[in-house]
C-alpha cells in the first residue's frame, strides 16, 4: 500500500514507522508462566465439565454438541427500587446514572480504606482461590449490573496490577444453561474465600 499524501492524515514518516512495525516479524511469544499454565489447564477442564456429548449426523453436517445443565444460579432476596421512587431521589442528580446509594457501602473508598482492604485479603488472595460473590455496588438495572453475579461462586483468575489493587478477575462456575465461561473483575470487597 503506497502512501497517498492527498488522502493521509498522517505524516510520511509516521506512515514508514507504522509500516515498518506491520513488516517486521513477529515479536517471539514470551514464556507461560505457572499462572498461565494453570489457567489454560482450569479453562479446558471447566469446557470439559460442561459437555455431555457430541453427536455425528449421519448425513455429514456438522456435529452436534450437547451439553449438561448446571444447576440453578443462587436466589438473592435483594429488591429492586421501584422506579417511580427511582426517578423521585435521582431528578435533581447529575451522577444518578451510577446507581442507588447505600448507606451501608461507599460508592468510591478512600486510599486508605482501599489499601486496608488490599491487605486483609492478602492472607487468602491469591490465583486458583475458590471465592463467593457476597456484596455488589448498586446497580440502574439489576438485570445488567454487578448484582446479577451475587452468590455465584468462583476461582480468582487473575489479580489486577497496581491501579486496581483492590480489585481481581474471578471465572465464575457455570449455572442454569450457561455454556460460555463467564470472567469478571470484581472488588475485593464483594468477595469472600471458601474454605
Amino acid at each position: 500500500m503506497p502512501y497517498n499524501p492527498r488522502v493521509a492524515n498522517i505524516s510520511h514518516a509516521e506512515y514508514e514507522e507504522l509500516m515498518a512495525i506491520v513488516r517486521s516479524d513477529p515479536a517471539a511469544e514470551r514464556p507461560l508462566s505457572d499462572e498461565d499454565r494453570w489457567r489454560r489447564q482450569y479453562q479446558h477442564d471447566q469446557q470439559q465439565l460442561r459437555i455431555a456429548g457430541f453427536q455425528p449426523d449421519l448425513f455429514g453436517s456438522k456435529v452436534v454438541t450437547h451439553y449438561h445443565r448446571h444447576a440453578p444460579g443462587p436466589k438473592v432476596d435483594r429488591e429492586p427500587e421501584p422506579i417511580a421512587a427511582k426517578l423521585e431521589r435521582i431528578k435533581d442528580d447529575p451522577l444518578a446514572t451510577f446507581g442507588p446509594l447505600r448507606a451501608d457501602r461507599p460508592a468510591f473508598l478512600s486510599h486508605d480504606d482501599r489499601a486496608a482492604i488490599t491487605r486483609g485479603a492478602a492472607n487468602w488472595l491469591r490465583v486458583g482461590q475458590r471465592v463467593r460473590i457476597v456484596d455488589a455496588p448498586g446497580a440502574v438495572d439489576p438485570a445488567f449490573g454487578p448484582e446479577r453475579y451475587l452468590g455465584r461462586a468462583g476461582v480468582v483468575w487473575r489479580l489486577c496490577s497496581a491501579t486496581f489493587a483492590d480489585r481481581c478477575y474471578v471465572f465464575l462456575d457455570a449455572v442454569g444453561g450457561e455454556r460460555t465461561q463467564k470472567i469478571t473483575m470484581v472488588e475485593l470487597r464483594d468477595i469472600k474465600p471458601i474454605p
